[in-house]
């Protein structure tokens, strides 16, 4: 964390080991749907790295239950609330979308390739659907325009969950979350055909599982005895390795208490007792975390070009990029990493923090 002159606030501390570890798991995302045929493409633990969005639900519930589960007291703080979460996804979505229908006009007036245009998952009616943040609650049989968007619109959906929750059960919120959290683990469980590996279909009972799990977790958290000193690095050390080693071998039903394994991670984390803790703290991977979002919205749509590109080169054989040599394919694994992240930073600047910025000042009670 960072050094303060004083303590700061509950509801306004950054949990930055915890950011930080987001960045890391964006990154992770990224190299599971890297079309490239690198050393590291088929290594269990990239082939599972999908798993990695479970930490954003996770975290995100802990958070907002640590931010706002004591300040929505009426039916205007819960439309505050949903504004501001709203005005935190949605422009980066509109962006990265637009970007997307552009490449579809273009495939339209250029025919640079057999595609026909705005049919399937870049269908007309789901530019409306991905516009209200709803394509991901079972109204497609497949993803739609921007692939990765639809964790947002899992999100929007436990959001709104939660507001509700909040404003009729404040004290009771968490356990009846609790038993949603549950009722959407078996739906995952008992009915997603690809377990945790669900999005379009079974994406809102899988948010809802790690959401909720991160708001009683959030509450529960201070309560439970942690660790500190050589102890708490032990813990820690501990924890980032169930993770990855559940991650790397973790297939077909066990898939689901992958949840689990990051409520674990979080409560060890949350606490920044241990030397990971403070590796993690540092400057360089806090800001990593704070361009995750910008990282994991942008990547789809370079990595969709990079291979229209590819295909126009004769550079993939079968399904991924090949130059022949898996050093090579290396070395273009990496700079593209180094693309995405350029480009995510340029839109995290010149879009996600205006549109936040502006957002908090649209919202931002009035003094009495």
């Amino acid at each position: 964390m960072n050094t303060l002159s004083g303590p700061l606030p509950a509801a306004h501390r950054r949990f930055e080991a915890l950011d930080s570890l987001r960045g890391v798991c964006a990154i992770l995302v990224v190299m599971f749907h890297m079309p490239v045929a690198s050393h590291w493409r088929d290594w269990g633990f990239i082939q599972h790295s999908y798993l990695f969005v479970d930490y954003f639900f996770v975290l995100s519930g802990f958070v907002i239950a640590h931010a706002y589960a004591n300040r929505l007291q009426s039916g205007r703080d819960a439309g505050r609330f949903m504004v501001r979460r709203f005005g935190r996804i949605w422009p980066l979505h509109l962006l990265m979308l637009a970007a997307f229908i552009g490449l579809e006009l273009a495939r339209l007036v250029f025919h640079f390739d057999s595609a026909p245009p705005f049919t399937r998952d870049r269908s007309i009616e789901a530019i409306f659907t991905n516009l209200a943040l709803i394509q991901a609650w079972h109204m497609h049989p497949y993803l739609t325009w921007n692939g990765p968007s639809w964790t947002l619109s899992a999100e929007w959906a436990c959001y709104l969950i939660f507001a509700g929750l909040v404003l009729i059960a404040p004290k009771r919120f968490r356990w009846i979350g609790l038993v949603l959290a549950i009722i959407g683990g078996v739906l995952v469980l008992s009915y997603a055909r690809r377990w945790m590996n669900t999005t379009y279909d079974f994406a809102v009972p899988r948010a809802v599982y790690g959401f909720f799990l991160g708001c009683l977790l959030q509450g529960l958290w201070t309560r439970i005895p942690r660790l500190k000193g050589g102890p708490a690095t032990l813990l820690e050390i501990a924890a980032i390795v169930a993770a990855c080693v559940f991650i790397g071998y973790a297939q077909g039903p066990i898939t689901v208490a992958v949840t689990l394994i990051f409520v674990a991670l979080i409560w060890v984390f949350a606490g920044e007792e241990g030397a990971l803790s403070r590796v993690l703290d540092h400057p360089a991977l806090v800001t990593l975390g704070r361009w995750s979002f910008a990282i994991y919205m942008v990547h789809m749509f370079i990595l969709t070009v990079m291979m229209i590109v590819a295909r126009k080169l004769d550079l993939v054989p079968v399904r991924r990029i090949d130059f022949g040599s898996v050093w090579l394919n290396d070395l273009f694994a990496v700079a593209m990493f180094g693309f995405i992240v350029a480009v995510a930073v340029v839109a995290h600047r010149l879009v996600e923090q205006p549109a936040q910025r502006m957002i908090d000042r649209w919202t931002k009670p009035r003094a009495a």
